[in-house]
């Protein structure tokens, strides 16, 4: 069922959705897209918003400039909000550069299709509404995305980390672990706790630092309970709790994978920390 939103949607923040890639977020975006907020015209089968992959789903975008980062900004705000207007020759050709060369996840031809859709998003105006967008990678590049978007809720899915550790998606651990962690190294369950653990500590900082901006989403208790982390979900963005009553969603109790694992393979410190925030080791 789709809820109704719409006397409201226009004058609310926009919403960003991300976390370790496979956590959840798809399932939230599809909660996101129910209650009518607009997350692109361009997604996959997960949800993501593709013109945010495009944009800022590169090496580069650690180092890039403030300039730099305030156009890429722009570019995906503007392709979401529905403002449209002209565009110049200049943004088409700083657009198509990113899109000249294959990244280490996506071709080339992939790339300048997401060009394409977004410069058409960028000439079309659309009826006003709340947007937002999902997208895992978001967390990398957000405290850079606030000082710049002020108003944005970030909601970051959560889930166990030992489960996240054996998961075969470790597309975020090929493109930013050498950067989280500090060095080279082999895909392992290691290092995959590695990685989510130094996230987690960095987004459990920034939550506390940030609660109006920043929603920790725990993906678990989601599928356990949906409703109070529905409630939780609709209050932080705005909406009343008593919403969550109008909205269905598709539980699939996700695998528990941390029941076989191998603590001993993992790095104390990261075993106490998946502890601490709640989750069960065996």
């Amino acid at each position: 069922m789709r809820a109704d939103t719409s006397d409201i949607s226009h004058s609310l923040p926009p919403v960003a959705v991300g976390g370790v890639g496979g956590s959840g977020t798809r399932l939230v975006a599809g909660i996101l897209q129910s209650i009518g907020i607009f997350t692109g015209s361009d997604l996959n089968s997960s949800n993501d918003t593709l013109w945010f992959t495009l944009l800022f789903k590169r090496e580069e975008i650690l180092y890039c400039d403030e300039d730099e980062f305030d156009f890429l900004t722009r570019m995906l705000v503007s392709g979401l909000c529905g403002e449209a207007g002209p565009c110049e020759d200049g943004t088409i050709s700083r657009l198509e550069a990113l899109a000249v060369a294959d990244r280490p996840q996506h071709a080339a031809n992939w790339l300048k299709q997401r060009v394409e859709s977004l410069t058409h998003a960028l000439s079309v105006r659309r009826q006003m509404a709340r947007w937002g967008w999902k997208e895992p990678n978001t967390h990398i590049v957000i405290e850079r995305l606030w000082r710049r978007l002020p108003r944005l809720r970030y909601v970051h899915v959560v889930r166990h980390g030992i489960d996240m550790a054996y998961s075969q998606n470790q597309n975020q651990l090929h493109l930013w672990g050498k950067h989280v962690l500090g060095s080279e190294g082999e895909i392992t369950p290691r290092r995959s706790l590695a990685y989510w653990c130094s996230i987690h500590r960095r987004m459990q900082c920034l939550t506390a630092k940030n609660p109006t901006q920043s929603l920790w989403l725990d993906y678990d208790a989601l599928c356990r309970n949906p409703k109070p982390e529905l409630r939780k979900l609709l209050e932080f963005l705005g909406y009343s709790r008593d919403l969550a009553d109008e909205i269905e969603i598709d539980i699939k109790v996700p695998p528990q994978r941390y029941l076989d694992a191998d603590l001993d393979e993992f790095a104390p410190e990261d075993i106490e920390f998946v502890e601490s925030l709640g989750y069960p080791l065996r």
